[in-house]
């Protein structure tokens, strides 16, 4: 490996370790790992430095074809420190800005979103159940409005009638009268056999 390979590789492996601490930061701020369950921390954290040595590798093998050297995990080790003590202050903050404009953003988008589509479809919602409980009231009060009025008129009609049905039972024979009662009386009798035998079936 010529001389000038192994500066690029030592300045690029310093810069990786500078990118892995700013990853390992922003890893921290958006998982939150002290309000998660031990078990996902242990595995998020695996497949975070995983991601991590790929990341390395690939570099590794753009940079000088993959080849690994001792300095190598120095110059990560170099960068990661010097990421800690120069620049982690200033990026945590700017990573926190950051991370607050999306988390103000993405809570305006869901008030615009409750306000613009949720809101109006409840409110729709409880129109139409307000109008259909109406519709319903008005229908049967007018259905027992119209009720009153049609058996008020049929019983006027019909009026006539029952006195003249009533005048004329009056007038008629008592054993016609005993008659109709005993036919009626069979009817009815012959009837609930008739229902009783439907229901012992059943």
């Amino acid at each position: 490996m010529s001389l000038h390979m192994q500066f690029t590789t030592l300045l690029a492996m310093i810069g990786t370790g500078m990118i892995i601490g700013a990853c390992f930061d922003t890893y921290a701020h958006i998982f939150n790992r002290s309000e998660r369950h031990r078990f996902i921390v242990w595995i998020a954290d695996i497949l975070f430095w995983v991601v991590q040595a790929l990341y390395v590798f690939y570099t590794l093998l753009v940079i000088n074809n993959g080849q690994v050297r001792l300095y190598i995990f120095f110059s990560i080790l170099c960068g990661y420190a010097t990421y800690q003590a120069l620049f982690q202050r200033m990026y945590v903050r700017l990573l926190q800005k950051i991370i607050h404009i999306f988390v103000t953003l993405y809570r305006l988008i869901v008030r615009m979103f409750y306000y613009i589509i949720i809101l109006p479809l409840r409110l729709l919602y409880r129109f139409c159940i307000f109008l259909f409980i109406t519709t319903c009231h008005v229908v049967l009060s007018v259905g027992k409005i119209l009720y009153k009025v049609i058996y008020g008129c049929i019983q006027f009609l019909l009026r006539p009638f029952i006195w003249i049905g009533r005048f004329i039972w009056k007038r008629t024979p008592f054993r016609f009268q005993a008659a109709v009662g005993r036919f009626f009386h069979m009817g009815k009798g012959f009837l609930l056999k008739v229902a009783n035998t439907f229901r012992k079936k059943g």
